[in-house]
């Protein structure tokens, strides 16, 4: 199966007040009275008046059934892909152009009982979200639809779920809750990512493929060695990334690299394997990272690298070079500006950075309003924060660094979720045994959404390249 992306029809708690630890650390937050804000979301979201919450709670489950196929069937009568629904009643019927799709054919919904069809006539989008992860409805066929539906019935938060997440998030993210945030999701069995990470570096970020605009599942799916694979595969992907880094830094014999948030230790391996670095070293909070990275590292003489648990801030040494490949992702709303004046303590003056992070498209919504994003936080990544390209650039040149070049990789990261997503449903048991139904369910949707996302544009990924001035 193979398409290239540029032909695809379907491209297109408590709140706790905190000081801010240094000037500079603003939140997109900051500059919306937040009286206002149940005022701006008000728009955003569908709010039911009295009597139809009361009739919901008393109408028959044939009538509630009834109301959701009106509700499906009028709002995606022109929707151009087809989805075909099924409920708890009997009914089946079908929506959509039937227009083909890259990631294959329809996608088939499950109604099991009510309460899972309430959630349409209320337009709650996180709520049937919730219901799939209970089980209360089932997802099968053609996930990567499932951002196409949010678009095309512009289903959005109401303000009572937005405000409660802004509210929760908009703090400024300090070392354990940092610590928490990472080892919530990196630390679960070690099994259960070999799963779907590439088999070489075990690397949980954007590869750089040979052709990422070709879409082959199959070849995807195919397990390679990294460097010597003579097809397009993630595990190759994976060491063309951090190779791209450490080209770029192109160090002299014997300088030192720091890799903040290393994973697994990718790219200290790959700096090792390629250029005359003396030292390298990687901070993460994951103790199973450090624990598999240093059987990924054993092959080096142990004086040359270092792979180190805990936080990057605790280490005063300052450092020839810098790397830094998706850890940005986990500083909070807050912590853009605070991050990149630590790095450039850390850095020598005429040292080279790799900065590389996921971002969001510029958006009316703020960030923990946005419903996948809210989804994403509340299940997979807690505490992540995606900002704009124009922010990151404006962190770096007015905080010690010239920018010497920028690309985007979005369409690489699409193909590398991709690849993760395709492996995990090749192996959907093994990984409902590792993690549980529920888990699972979240990461199907986290995986096949964010993928169309990124074709979408409304997801981005840069590589930064900088040099301390």
């Amino acid at each position: 199966m193979r398409t290239r992306l540029q032909d695809l029809p379907g491209s297109g708690g408590a709140v706790e007040q905190k000081r801010l630890s240094e000037p500079g650390a603003v939140s997109e937050y900051d500059s919306v009275p937040l009286f206002l804000v149940s005022h701006l979301l008000a728009g955003t979201g569908s709010v039911m008046d009295a009597n139809l919450a009361a009739e919901l709670e008393i109408s028959p489950g044939a009538a509630i059934a009834g109301r959701a196929r009106a509700g499906i069937e009028g709002v995606f009568s022109d929707f151009p892909w087809t989805i075909t629904f099924r409920d708890w009643t009997g009914q089946t019927y079908t929506i959509g152009r039937g227009e083909p799709h890259w990631g294959g054919g329809r996608l088939d919904v499950t109604f099991h009982n009510a309460d899972a069809a309430r959630s349409v006539v209320r337009h709650d989008v996180l709520g049937l979200l919730d219901a799939f992860v209970r089980g209360d409805i089932d997802l099968d066929g053609n996930l990567y639809l499932i951002t196409h539906v949010k678009h095309h019935g512009r289903l959005r938060l109401s303000w009572k779920q937005a405000l409660p997440a802004m509210l929760r998030y908009r703090g400024f993210q300090d070392r354990k809750s940092a610590s928490v945030n990472v080892k919530s999701h990196y630390d679960i069995p070690q099994e259960a990512l070999n799963i779907y990470l590439d088999q070489a570096y075990w690397s949980y970020s954007c590869g750089m493929f040979e052709d990422p605009d070709r879409l082959d599942i199959d070849e995807l799916k195919r397990v390679g060695q990294g460097e010597s694979d003579d097809f397009d595969s993630l595990e190759k992907a994976q060491w063309r990334k951090f190779k791209d880094a450490a080209d770029f830094i192109r160090p002299k014999e014997g300088e030192t690299l720091l890799d903040v948030g290393c994973g697994y230790g990718g790219q200290l391996k790959v700096a090792l394997e390629n250029q005359p670095f003396g030292k390298v070293v990687g901070w993460t909070h994951s103790s199973n990272q450090v624990r598999e990275g240093q059987q990924l590292l054993a092959d080096h003489p142990g004086e040359r690298w270092e792979l180190r648990e805990g936080d990057y801030r605790e280490d005063d040494r300052v450092f020839d070079h810098i790397t830094s490949t998706g850890m940005i992702s986990h500083v909070g709303p807050r912590g853009l500006v605070p991050y990149v004046r630590q790095v450039r303590r850390r850095i020598k003056t005429g040292g080279r950075y790799m900065h590389h992070a996921l971002m969001r498209a510029e958006s009316e919504i703020p960030h923990d309003a946005d419903v996948g994003l809210v989804f994403n936080k509340k299940y997979v990544w807690p505490g992540f924060h995606w900002f704009p390209v124009e922010k990151h650039v404006t962190a770096i040149t007015k905080n010690g660094f010239q920018l010497l070049g920028l690309k985007n990789l979005s369409a690489h990261y699409a193909k590398t979720t991709v690849a993760w997503y395709e492996r995990m449903m090749a192996r959907e048991d093994e990984m409902v045994a590792y993690v549980g139904q529920p888990t699972f369910r979240a990461w199907q949707v986290f995986l096949g959404g964010v993928v169309q996302g990124f074709l979408n544009k409304t997801i981005h990924v840069y590589r930064i390249y900088c040099e301390a001035t």
